[in-house]
């Protein structure tokens, strides 16, 4: 996160730029397969909550059974809100990409650090520095 250890073997560009690169002249099918790849990234953490909580909130509830479509429906809408703005405001996408380009650059410095401190704190209550 705070760009340390620098990662060789990935190469010059980064990963997003190969990949665009890659699909740029696919298509429907490109389409399709950066959307597979996107939905990879999410579904760890998207299993985890719709079976860890949501299952046992629909259980519980006596609407219930609406809850999954809500999810869907709320899991599914940054997707599209995204989608659309990248088919109908192309132009602007390079600039709005290269302002999160350099928030999340701050961003990753900035948990980094918070991670470390955390880190240092839980080794110093470990050790019994801070008893």
């Amino acid at each position: 996160m705070l760009n340390i250890i620098k990662l060789n073997f990935l190469g010059t560009s980064n990963f997003q730029e190969r990949l665009s690169e890659k699909f740029k002249d696919k298509g429907v099918l490109g389409s399709f397969l950066i959307g597979v790849v996107f939905a990879l990234a999410f579904c760890p953490y998207s299993g985890a909550l719709f079976f860890g909580m949501l299952i046992p909130m629909t259980i519980a509830s006596a609407d219930g059974l609406y809850l999954p479509m809500v999810f869907a429906f709320g899991t599914g809408l940054p997707v599209i809100l995204f989608t659309y703005l990248l088919a109908y405001t192309a132009g602007k996408v390079g600039i709005f990409y290269n302002k999160i380009t350099k928030i999340e650059k701050v961003m990753r410095i900035v948990a980094g650090v918070v991670f470390i401190i955390t880190g240092l704190y839980y080794v110093a209550i470990f050790t019994g520095i801070l008893a």
